[in-house]
């Protein structure tokens, strides 16, 4: 079975987004044969942090993005135990001002490629040799370099560097994009000893062609359409014969490179868009850190014959604590609630799923100088239909640009107009911070059906689009989106909230594949790899009309396994809710936000009524005897983070609710 590969220790970097070549350099410095080195992406800022809930128009766009990336990032940092050292290259002061570093950490800061070699060689031994190359070969000189453990060099006067020769093993495809996710997809090929192929990026513009082509020609047999997606995919891989490796890894913006090669090896992708950083990160050290022995089913039976009840007898036989959401109980509030705040290890969804009904919205608003805009978007709602006791329900909107004064959302027609920044800041800031209980009385709404990119997850009473911010109590989950249209927009909310693994499918899947699928990935998912199983289950669906339907979010290793007792499982679960329960009242307690104060609040009150409805005094009893277990197993240990907690204690750089488990050493080679 395929290892991860172990994280380097000594020291993490966080880069602007756009610091590529500082990345590919300082890549090559740090980088060790057969580890993984963690980089971080920061992006682009336009206002530093600012406290509370009383943030400028300029501002809070930025605090939303700075603040979602720094907690991901110290809370990564806190999975590792923190490092020693922390490059931070390339940032801007306002990005620099939403990261928390402890004290103690060993800063060192790097602005441009040249100073990188000065400042790291604590890392580096000074004999070391260079590879020099030109920046427009970038991505395969560093993998070269990273192969013969040399230093890179920027040059651009250097000759072309030479097509890395194929080893035994698998191939990772990276799409250049031109930004430090292309430098992380790079390191990663390096670190598990795997073959690289560069090809062209894919732009919004296109994925988005792409996509409604997959569209047309799947539910309309439109064969044109399909050519388009076989040559945007053919043109790419230059005939690569994937055949040759044991398995292939596609970074992509969003290309189904499996259907066109017809998954002739096990397939997986990373989405070089939605945070591949953290995505490889959890990955890697979810493979070494305990993972809840819990399963959510999510069905509300909408099918006569489905695996729903086959999975309810599945995951208990294989000592897996089971939350069923089956039937009525399916509702948005419950999926909601325990796809965020419940522990467990895999989410599976049998439901209903494809574009859904919605609005047709033109609104305008006023930027800071005065000046009016008509915004044109498409609209979906889900909602929960029960009222807090305030009398408010809980809404998500899911919003689809089209038009910005009358020009089409990202064409060309737009770019050239120079629109300021602030305009955008602006406009988010009308239609979500100033309009989050009400609709806009003025704005002009039309009934629409089935809006194209509007895929959401239906419940027994409403529809999810799988807006979540975090996932299993702050843990990294496998996800199988066993439903139609899965495979791209309810995916991005998943994989952005912290998703190692997430499973959809390409179109309309019939039912009897769609059993036979989940059928075979379950009886192989412990067996060896989430890889494995997922390329079984897409071997055995023969109808030709789901032929190749599945898409696999993740990475070769990943691996699930089976609890080792029903017990054992299940005071899994209780114990990271007890522990969850300190974390939201510490949020609550110091939190400068009215707002935040108010939501963990809510939270709080859901976890209580979680251990209230689901779990006793026994449970505390069984927690207390195997807490005194472990601090005996350690009675000469003086490090109180193991000695006199019990498993599982977190403590975070930053979050209040996210892990630093005992038990894992990261790489620490010189």
């Amino acid at each position: 079975m395929p290892e991860a590969p172990p994280l380097y220790g000594h020291c993490i970097c966080i880069l602007d987004r756009e610091a590529v070549a500082l990345a590919a350099v300082i890549s090559s410095i740090l980088f060790r044969k057969g580890v993984y080195l963690p980089l971080f992406i920061f992006p682009a800022i336009a206002a530093p942090k600012s406290e509370g809930d009383d943030a400028q128009p300029e501002s809070y766009l930025s605090n939303l993005t700075g603040q979602a990336a720094a907690i991901f990032i110290n809370n990564a940092w806190a999975r590792m135990h923190g490092s020693e050292y922390v490059i931070l290259a390339g940032l801007e002061p306002a990005q620099k001002s939403y990261l928390s570093i402890p004290k103690g950490t060993k800063v060192i800061e790097i602005a441009e490629p040249v100073e990188a070699y000065q400042k790291l060689s604590i890392f580096s031994s000074a004999d070391r040799q260079e590879l020099r190359c030109n920046q427009s070969d970038l991505l395969r000189g560093l993998f070269l370099a990273e192969r013969a453990g040399k230093t890179l060099t920027l040059d651009d006067t250097a000759s072309p560097v030479s097509q890395p020769e194929n080893v035994k093993g698998g191939i990772v495809v990276v799409e250049n994009n031109c930004d430090v996710a292309s430098v992380i997809a790079v390191n990663y090929a390096s670190s598990v000893n795997a073959n690289l192929l560069v090809v062209r990026p894919v732009g919004k513009r296109e994925i988005s062609g792409i996509h409604r082509s997959i569209h047309e020609w799947k539910a309309k047999n439109d064969q044109a359409q399909g050519q388009r997606v076989k040559d945007a995919i053919s043109l790419r891989l230059n005939g690569t014969s994937f055949s040759e490796f044991q398995f292939a890894t596609f970074f992509t913006e969003g290309l189904p490179y499996s259907l066109i090669i017809e998954n002739v090896v096990p397939c997986s992708y990373v989405n070089i868009a939605i945070r591949p950083d953290l995505f490889v990160f959890n990955s890697i050290i979810f493979e070494h850190l305990h993972n809840f022995h819990s399963a959510i089913v999510f069905s509300p039976l909408f099918f006569t014959d489905e695996e729903t009840q086959w999975l309810t007898d599945f995951f208990p036989r294989h000592r897996c604590y089971l939350r069923q959401l089956v039937g009525h109980q399916a509702t948005f509030a419950n999926l909601h609630f325990t796809a965020q705040h419940f522990p467990y290890g895999l989410l599976h969804i049998s439901s209903h799923g494809g574009e859904v009904d919605g609005w047709e919205v033109t609104e305008e608003f006023l930027d800071r100088n005065g000046t009016k805009h008509v915004i044109e978007y498409d609209e979906v709602v889900g909602f929960d239909p029960k009222p807090d006791k305030d009398g408010r329900i809980a809404v998500h909107r899911k919003t689809i640009f089209r038009r910005l004064d009358g020009l089409q959302w990202m064409s060309e027609e737009l770019d050239k107009q120079n629109v300021p920044q602030y305009v955008f800041h602006d406009m988010w800031k009308a239609l979500y911070k100033d309009q989050r209980s009400k609709i806009n009385p003025n704005a002009i709404r039309r009934k629409k059906g089935r809006i194209a990119m509007s895929c959401a997850i239906r419940c027994a009473d409403t529809i999810h689009q799988g807006e979540f911010n975090i996932l299993a109590s702050h843990s990294s989950p496998l996800i199988f989106n066993n439903t139609c249209w899965s495979w791209y927009e309810v995916a991005k909310f998943f994989l952005s909230c912290g998703a190692r693994g997430y499973i959809g499918t390409l179109w309309a899947v019939d039912n009897q594949s769609a059993v036979r699928a989940a059928r075979t990935f379950y009886d192989n998912l412990f067996n060896g790899t989430v890889l494995l199983a997922i390329y079984a289950a897409i071997k055995a669906v023969t109808d030709q009309n789901s032929k190749d339907i599945y898409i696999y979010w993740g990475l070769h290793f990943t691996s699930l396994s089976a609890g080792h007792s029903a017990e054992q499982s299940r005071q899994e679960v209780f114990q990271e809710l007890l522990l969850s329960l300190g974390g939201w009242k510490d949020q609550i307690k110091n939190s400068q936000s009215v707002e935040v104060r108010e939501n963990a609040t809510r939270v709080l009150k859901s976890v209580l009524h979680e251990l209230n409805t689901n779990f006793g005094p026994d449970d505390l009893k069984t927690l207390e005897v195997s807490t005194k277990e472990v601090r005996g197993a350690f009675p000469d240990d003086n490090d109180a983070s193991v000695a006199s907690r019990p498993l599982n204690i977190r403590s975070s750089i930053d979050h209040p609710t996210e892990y630093q488990e005992w038990g894992y050493s990261t790489h620490s080679e010189e």
